[in-house]
């Protein structure tokens, strides 16, 4: 019988360890060199999609009310006010008037009710106005001009009455005349009644007769009052804010809205119809061609806005290096902040190696249209 080997290898040399424990080590750098490569790709797909959400949301927010700028409903002129505005400055009768119904500022912050100290510096600001959510509802029979109060027929299978709160700004209107003044029912009530001025702004005292005894079926809408600027925060990026009329108890106040984070840059420019035939024959920017701040001017004669916005992405070190480009919409400013710097000839370069974008929209305002 024979014996067995003595010989038998019993393990790994060191030779052999050695080359297993580089090819590991290769194998090893491959795999992570393909995760580091993954990573990067994740972060800059992130950022970019959440620059492209933060252009897209904007330009949607902005445009919608653009489009609706200066609808009244049946009002085939301004309706007739019964708010109290005989001590308010020229910029809050503004705020709350129809006319005009697209209003802009400059690389200025707006002044409605002082929005605004925290505004961007270098960037435009702008309002639009309309007449939104109509309802239609027929009248009482017992109506007359002299009353503070109009009823309405309210549907068994409306749960909330006219829906206009107490406070709310609202626009009553038919082919006959049209008012707009301050609720003082809630949203369930079946009739709409003028406020005293014990509310902000409140109702003028003696109060006004109504337009009319509002015989005939009727509409009524709530009174938006839209300001857009840029807002600098505290310890984050900028962003997109519209400062909206909202009931506050029996009042009704403007609110910061917070809409898009990560807008550093708005310009704004206006199409002017020159020739009455509804086109734009020219872009300007407010404060020219009379143009006026204070909503003075031929506000009337703009058809269209063009709002240019750049978007940043919250995530730094992106990209290997900074993005400069051009961008046609700030030509004229001069900026060094913590975000960009700004050449006058319009070129930006993008700071931290963020990713940037530059989002453009040209928007018609529908009531003006040909």
């Amino acid at each position: 019988m024979k014996s067995l080997s003595l010989n038998r290898q019993m393990g790994l040399s060191l030779i052999e360890l050695m080359v297993a424990m580089l090819i590991s080590l290769i194998l090893l750098g491959g795999v992570l060199q393909v995760f580091l490569s993954s990573k990067d790709m994740y972060r800059t797909n992130t950022a970019v999609a959440r620059v492209q959400e933060a252009g897209r949301f904007a330009t949607d927010f902005m445009a919608f009310d653009i489009r609706q700028a200066g609808y009244k409903g049946e009002c085939l002129s301004d309706p007739l006010s019964h708010l109290d505005m005989g001590s308010a400055t020229t910029d809050e009768k503004n705020a709350f008037s129809t006319s005009p119904a697209i209003q802009g500022w400059d690389n200025s912050k707006p002044v409605i009710f002082g929005a605004a100290d925290s505004t961007r510096e270098d960037t435009d600001a702008f309002i639009v106005k309309y007449a939104g959510d109509g309802k239609e509802f027929d009248p009482q029979g017992t109506n007359n001009a002299q009353t503070p109060s109009l009823g309405v027929e309210v549907k068994v299978d409306d749960e909330k009455g006219t829906g206009a709160y107490a406070g709310q700004i609202v626009l009553l209107g038919n082919s006959t005349g049209c008012d707009i003044f301050q609720n003082a029912n809630n949203a369930n009530a079946s009739s709409f009644q003028r406020a005293g001025k014990n509310v902000d702004p409140g109702n003028e005292v003696p109060t006004a007769d109504w337009s009319q005894s509002y015989q005939k079926k009727l509409t009524s809408y709530i009174f938006r009052s839209h300001t857009y600027y840029v807002r600098d925060n505290a310890g984050r990026l900028p962003s997109l804010v519209r400062k909206a009329l909202t009931p506050s108890g029996n009042n009704v106040i403007f609110a910061d809205e917070e809409l898009v984070e990560g807008v550093i840059d708005m310009q704004v420019t206006y199409g002017l119809d020159q020739d009455g035939d509804r086109l734009a024959d020219e872009y300007v920017k407010a404060g020219t061609n009379n143009l006026v701040a204070t909503g003075t001017g031929d506000w009337d004669k703009v058809v269209s806005a063009r709002i240019s916005i750049l978007a940043v992405s919250p995530e730094i070190n992106v990209l290997e290096e900074p993005q400069t480009f051009v961008y046609p919409a700030a030509v004229g400013i001069e900026r060094d902040d913590d975000y960009a710097l700004y050449e006058d000839d319009g070129t930006v370069t993008i700071k931290n190696n963020r990713v940037a974008q530059v989002y453009t929209a040209t928007v018609a305002i529908r009531n003006r249209l040909p």
